[in-house]
């Protein structure tokens, strides 16, 4: 219980610094989503996600993403993910962007805790074009660390997390596009349906003030086929 309270504290902390001044924008990030757990170690996600701004311009973001999924052995496995977004834009229409991923997971427990690392190549391309550098694809590499811990005797399950994003497009002018550092706190209610909440600060770039602070909400439904 001691390692669960470092967690809350953790937590609260993120919270404070979304209040400090550093702060340009706060926003909640919801995702709904059905998991398929296929024969032959073969898996399906479909998801949606909605992300709204706390400055007057209500939903800024909707998401809807497909990935099918591969089980290599207990460590690691595999995915290809499609997702479609819709954006706010600055002329104040939404617009469409395509994006493909592809995955490589794995973890590994240590007692009590669980480390997992994602390694995702992503491809966007957009249909908002604002300038000549808005017709290139945007490609990056993220790099994403999480450490879960496992509460005993309870459906809670905490973690933290870091991601990294990597431009790998000709015209980048840093090495480091984005940084994402977080918390969640996951509650199984039974078999099938589990419920996430948590905080992620979000920074455009390393060593620069905090751009955006968002609190995560989420509902997964896992069905075994």
């Amino acid at each position: 219980m001691t390692l669960f309270r470092k967690f809350l504290f953790f937590l609260l902390l993120i919270f404070l610094v979304s209040q400090s001044g550093n702060t340009q924008s706060t926003g909640e990030w919801f995702t709904e989503g059905v998991h398929f757990d296929l024969p032959r170690k073969f898996s399906l996600k479909v998801s949606s996600s909605q992300r709204f701004l706390n400055t007057g311009i209500g939903m800024y973001k909707f998401l809807f993403e497909v990935e099918g999924g591969y089980k290599i052995n207990k460590h690691f496995d595999v995915a290809l993910i499609y997702r479609a977004a819709w954006r706010l834009a600055d002329n104040g229409g939404y617009y469409y962007r395509n994006k493909l991923m592809a995955d490589f997971n794995a973890d590994q427990s240590f007692g009590r805790f669980k480390v997992a690392n994602r390694l995702r190549y992503q491809r966007k391309t957009k249909t908002y074009i604002n300038d000549a550098l808005d017709v290139v694809p945007l490609q990056h590499l993220r790099n994403k660390c999480k450490v879960a811990y496992d509460i005993r005797k309870s459906k809670f399950t905490p973690d933290i997390f870091c991601e990294m994003f990597f431009p790998l497009y000709a015209f980048k002018n840093r090495n480091v596009d984005e940084i994402r550092l977080g918390a969640d706190l996951g509650y199984k209610i039974s078999k099938k349906h589990t419920v996430k909440g948590g905080v992620m600060v979000q920074n455009g770039v390393m060593g620069l003030p905090i751009q955006s602070v968002w609190f995560r909400f989420g509902y997964t439904f896992t069905w075994k086929i």
